[in-house]
């Protein structure tokens, strides 16, 4: 009977022991305290007028209201600091390149063919580099399988917050996040009411946190 018992026990010994092999990483997600490089690219919707939400679920400028349309690429530094095995804050600054549509055309197509639609801005690129106090802080946390959820408070004068999502890998070296169809209010400008959608790899270059 000894022995019918101790063959028992080992079934029962290995089925918590692979969950627990399975889930042991999880311990080391603060491993992705340091500093990281930054590329990114995207696409940004402008409008002088604010969003609403629309009929379909997303987001619907007002038909009096001037849209513009935008891509951009960016590059920059992003730090973490872990508070926790799952939590921790961060910074990041970045610069924003962005080529502005519908760019130096008098005019565009109206509704029907034989009408046209005068475009009465110029567009100067740097008109969409609405600087925010660098460095930009956030918080973090992390699920067991290494997703990734930054919270960005206070963005904008209407402290509006904004999440980007991502995923870390296995290594806790590469890093992809994305930002998408959360609108802001900058305040600055005719492009003041924004809209990005961005995806950015991150690449960790330092175990450092810059002071």
């Amino acid at each position: 009977m000894k022995k019918l018992a101790v063959l028992m026990m080992i079934p029962a010994l290995a089925m918590f022991m692979v969950p627990s092999l399975a889930s042991a990483n999880w311990y080391y997600w603060w491993g992705i305290q340091g500093t990281w490089q930054m590329s990114a690219s995207g696409s940004c919707l402008h409008s002088s007028e604010p969003y609403s939400p629309s009929a379909a679920g997303g987001w619907i400028a007002p038909g009096t209201s001037n849209v513009y349309a935008g891509v951009t690429v960016a590059n920059g530094t992003w730090t973490f600091e872990s508070t926790g095995w799952l939590t921790g804050t961060g910074t990041y600054s970045q610069r924003i390149y962005a080529t502005i549509l519908p760019g130096g055309a008098a005019t565009m197509p109206g509704p029907s063919g034989n009408i046209s639609v005068p475009l009465e801005v110029r567009v100067i690129p740097s008109l969409l580099l609405f600087p925010q106090p660098p460095p930009v802080a956030f918080t973090y946390e992390i699920t067991h399988s290494g997703d990734i959820i930054i919270t960005e408070p206070n963005v904008g004068p209407n402290k509006v917050t904004l999440t980007h999502r991502g995923s870390i890998s296995i290594d806790r070296n590469t890093m992809t996040v994305l930002t998408a169809n959360q609108p802001v209010n900058y305040g600055t400008n005719l492009f003041a009411n924004t809209i990005c959608n961005f995806s950015r790899t991150l690449i960790k270059v330092s175990n450092q946190v810059p002071d």
